[in-house]
């Protein structure tokens, strides 16, 4: 009974195929309801803020046992934006997903990540120094995802969309200052 309102509701303001994708349809329906919820954005903008409390807890000269809790905390964001990136191409398209460019930051540190974590498990412990030092600098672009918490602060946009839009104009009033610059050092000299 339950499960025929929710189809009931579902079919109220759409029309679905009579064909063999209109489960497909109706899934790619659901999912992208929840993607764009409240809800799903603010979870995942929550795991976005305690990976990166996570990530400034890694310090030169980390206790062992510390550091194999940071290691696991971040296998386990890595799989949850892996899930995040997977459950919004699945229900926003490819096309769609790449119309919006958070989500081409969230997706080149999620490939990274994944870069990173199939890097540790080929390599295990008995890789040396330098590959090392190239899993930690993998795991220094995650930092980026802090650029989606300024999706959530709206005057933080508006003053991104004003530096973004007059940057052209930043260009050439660094180039102005420059003449001026070699100008007045000519004139010294």
């Amino acid at each position: 009974m339950k499960s025929q309102l929710v189809v009931n509701k579902l079919n109220e303001h759409r029309v679905w195929p009579n064909e063999n994708r209109q489960y497909l349809k109706r899934t790619r329906y659901v999912l992208r309801k929840f993607v764009k919820s409240s809800f799903f954005d603010n979870s995942m903008t929550f795991a976005v803020l305690l990976n990166t409390i996570v990530l400034s807890i890694d310090h030169y000269g980390i206790v062992n046992e510390v550091e194999q809790i940071c290691t696991y905390f971040n296998d386990r964001f890595t799989e949850i934006f892996i899930f995040e990136m997977s459950v919004k191409l699945l229900a926003l398209g490819v096309a769609k997903y790449c119309d919006d460019r958070m989500n081409w930051l969230d997706g080149t540190v999620v490939i990274i990540s994944i870069f990173e974590l199939v890097f540790t498990a080929v390599q295990g412990d008995s890789g040396n120094l330098q590959a090392f030092a190239t899993v930690r600098m993998f795991r220094t672009f995650r930092v980026f995802r802090i650029a989606r918490l300024l999706r959530a602060l709206e005057s933080m946009q508006t003053i991104i969309d004003v530096i973004a839009k007059s940057y052209q104009s930043f260009i050439y009033i660094t180039l102005l200052m420059s003449v001026f610059i070699f100008i007045f050092s000519l004139l010294g000299m």
